[in-house]
């Protein structure tokens, strides 16, 4: 697919899943009497803005990578005194103030952006299914985890699994139960690449000194659909029971980076494998690009969720502590819980990066170099 074309499918994807979380986050700040000094599209230089009735700043910024929301004394008490908008009063603001509002207030902002994202997420498989009926994951491979057994012997991205010891395989269904039944054994799996059959042997076990330890997944993900046409009822059903899976599937798989060591590090992906997700499915066609932008909204409200501070989550817990308490945690210990959850974040987004760049050529062309 044109360079151009995948990128620009990546920016516009990125643009409606951050616009809609922050907007969650300002709808429900605003009921609550927040004043939202800004709304971002984007990081970094503002190209260019505009100031609603309420007095929020619309901008549109140069780095298409992300979005926030301004809101007055999101930081903390001191900023009630700070950029105090025209027609406004001191006394006005510090009502209007983030710092300033009730935990439980401040726990359903936290929840907003979230909440969005899973909407959205209901909406668009809605439509969906009610248009073109229920979408059934295909066997064409989306991503291929470097350290699953799915790599190591030899599938890749793009593949499409036709069959498993001459079992044929028609949708992802059958492919997990064909998996399920092959645990600790020897299996011929046949993919279609470049419109050429292709056989490798699979093993789900690995042996160590002597010992055989069974393999429970083979490691691939797909975002290819078949759809199933249905009624308006099981239409809005199967939305909403599609975006629960994906959403506790995701944060199941998460708490596996920090409880299953090493086996699980290279199955977080970053802001390439989004890339390359958003530009393959938007090659598929219009349906494929939205059922992907679908999950990606369930994954970002799901990730915001966990009790990480920094994300939502963390304020959510935060706020509940507060309220449960009834007093505000001191500034020093919310700090270094901030410090903890940045950390935790940012270590995430250098492993997602890594892992991106480990999956590509790169890594080979390098070494070549020196050989």
């Amino acid at each position: 697919m044109n360079v151009l074309i995948s990128t620009l499918a990546f920016i516009v994807l990125l643009a409606i899943l951050v616009g809609f979380h922050e907007y969650g986050h300002l709808k429900i700040a605003r009921s609550n009497g927040v004043f939202c000094e800004a709304f971002s599209l984007g990081m970094g230089p503002v190209l260019c803005e505009r100031t609603d009735k309420y007095g929020t700043k619309w901008r549109l910024s140069l780095l298409p990578i992300g979005g926030y929301i301004k809101m007055f004394g999101d930081a903390d008490a001191t900023s009630v005194k700070e950029c105090i908008p025209e027609g406004y009063t001191e006394e006005d603001m510090q009502k209007m103030s983030a710092f300033r509002k009730k935990p439980w207030q401040r726990l359903l902002i936290a929840l907003g952006g979230p909440l969005a994202n899973f909407v959205l997420a209901i909406v668009v498989f809605f439509g969906i299914n009610a248009i073109k009926g229920i979408p059934e994951p295909d066997t064409i491979i989306t991503v291929v985890s470097k350290e699953s057994v799915a790599y190591t012997s030899g599938l890749r991205d793009g593949d499409k699994i036709v069959s498993i010891n001459k079992n044929k395989i028609n949708n992802f269904e059958e492919l997990t139960k064909q998996i399920k039944e092959n645990i600790g054994k020897e299996f011929n799996i046949e993919v279609n690449r470049n419109n050429k059959l292709q056989e490798f042997k699979v093993k789900l076990y690995n042996e160590e000194a002597g010992n055989k330890k069974d393999i429970k997944q083979l490691g691939v993900t797909s975002t290819s659909f078949n759809y199933n046409k249905t009624g308006i009822v099981d239409a809005f059903t199967n939305a909403c029971k599609l975006t629960y899976r994906i959403g506790a599937q995701n944060i199941k798989a998460i708490f596996k980076v920090f409880t299953s060591g090493k086996a699980e590090l290279g199955n977080v992906g970053g802001i390439i494998s989004m890339f390359k997700a958003s530009a393959m499915s938007a090659e598929r066609g219009l349906v494929d690009f939205l059922s992907m932008l679908a999950m990606l909204s369930v994954v970002l409200g799901a990730i915001n969720l966990l009790p990480i501070p920094v994300l939502d989550g963390g304020t959510v817990l935060i706020s509940a502590i507060e309220w449960v308490i009834g007093r505000r945690l001191s500034e020093k210990i919310i700090e270094v819980i901030f410090t903890i959850g940045l950390v935790i974040v940012v270590g995430l987004m250098v492993l997602g990066l890594w892992n991106d760049i480990a999956h590509t050529t790169l890594f080979a062309k390098i070494s070549s170099l020196f050989k």
